[in-house]
């Protein structure tokens, strides 16, 4: 059931490390000229040659969990550094009992941080504002699971900055502030409102060189295994949300050059974000995996601006793709099978793994007309499934499920 659709192919031209990168992401159209995106650049700091590894990566089958940020305090908003290592420590041990190899945690849910951060205020899920608690949370997670033999993957939404509200309750300590009161109008598009909450434009240079800073600042400070997105990328089809930018882009295209339409441009914009994510993390330390994890379904990817096929296809994006394949073999819009072959099929550039998402949540529950609550072992048989089809592994959602496997 895979559609035919023009691939989105960037060209990607980098120079040396102490140079400008600079990124360009264009369709191609058969017997046209291309016109280009117009480029970010960044300076990407001197790769660290020296290895900090010094624990052992799993072998063979992922076996991941994802962990929200909301299940890292357990909604204590006062714990001291004793009670949120015991409290962590559970999380290990209740992971390994399970199996699992690998934790995916949310270190940045809300252009906010889990950690001492330079630009982002620290999550309020540890002290009910945006003050810092007196510890690093993420400085002993990360210890926390190595010791323990557990990979660990800074989780992060890149774009959202309010799941509820408008731009006008962004806190004043955001990143993103700023740009409501700047004296430059055009500040006010770096952030888009839609669906009862606020995002980062995907169209603006200054609100992805935010995200990538962010990711520098992670990538350089941690000991970290992995950095992993999520599928909060454009959060609307309405053209109105970001009309001004793409006139602007219009405006930009010559008479001998084509234009891209709109899906495929927010698609050019997302693409510029991931390769410049990739860059950064491999010219720091190559030995750090870059994954993201977009919905199951791929038509819905392509409409939100999600490239899966350059993705999948293509060097210099990612490592890794964990499609959340929540749904079970009696869907009847797309049953779980369809959906792994489906996937299989996309990822042709055999370098990247593939992992699939599990609804665990899901598991003996009334969801998807009661198909998942029939006393069977339903997570269990996509387990079977998938190592049978020969994928990568598995990554299971959410944490505060895990009582439900097997």
């Amino acid at each position: 059931m895979l559609q035919t659709i023009k691939r989105l192919f960037p060209v990607f031209l980098s120079v040396s490390l102490f140079s400008v990168i600079v990124m360009l992401c264009c369709i191609r159209e058969s017997d046209n000229k291309i016109h280009m995106i117009p480029t970010d650049s960044a300076t990407v700091p001197t790769r660290n040659t020296s290895s900090k590894k010094d624990h052992v990566f799993h072998q063979g089958e992922m076996r991941g969990i994802w962990i929200p940020y909301f299940s890292l305090s357990n909604g204590n908003t006062s714990m001291t550094e004793s009670e949120f290592h015991t409290y962590f420590d559970t999380i290990i041990k209740k992971a390994k009992e399970n199996d699992i190899n690998t934790l995916f945690v949310h270190v940045r849910s809300h252009c906010d941080a889990v950690y001492p951060s330079k630009l982002f205020p620290f999550s309020t899920i540890f002290t009910g504002s945006s003050a810092s608690p007196d510890y690093d949370p993420l400085g002993y997670m990360i210890e926390a699971a190595h010791n323990a033999g557990l990979e660990f993957h800074a989780w992060i939404n890149p774009y959202r900055i309010l799941s509820d509200g408008t731009a006008e309750d962004i806190p004043a300590d955001s990143p993103c502030y700023r740009w409501l009161h700047d004296s430059i109008d055009e500040n006010d598009r770096n952030i888009i409102e839609c669906s009862g909450g606020v995002y980062l434009n995907p169209a603006r240079a200054e609100a992805r060189k935010l995200i990538i800073d962010g990711v520098r600042e992670l990538v350089a400070g941690y000991d970290i295994d992995g950095v992993h997105l999520d599928d909060y990328f454009y959060m609307f089809t309405e053209s109105e949300y970001d009309l001004a930018d793409y006139e602007e882009y219009n405006g930009t295209v010559g008479q001998s050059t084509t234009v891209l339409p709109l899906d495929q441009w927010r698609c050019a914009n997302v693409n510029i974000l991931v390769s410049g994510i990739y860059a950064v993390i491999k010219n720091i330390d190559n030995t750090i995996q870059f994954g993201i994890s977009p919905q199951g379904n791929i038509d819905n990817d392509l409409a939100m601006g999600a490239d899966i096929y350059t993705w999948c296809e293509k060097y210099g994006y990612i490592d890794y793709i964990a499609p959340q394949i929540y749904v079970n073999f009696e869907n009847e819009i797309l049953p779980f099978d369809t959906a792994v072959e489906d996937w299989k099929a996309l990822t042709k550039n055999k370098k990247i793994r593939l992992y699939i998402g599990l609804a665990l949540y899901k598991s003996g529950s009334g969801e998807d007309g009661g198909t998942w609550n029939t006393g069977e072992d339903i997570i269990g048989k996509e387990i079977g499934y998938i190592r049978e089809a020969g994928t990568d592994g598995y990554i299971l959602y959410s944490y505060d499920y895990l009582d439900r496997l097997f």
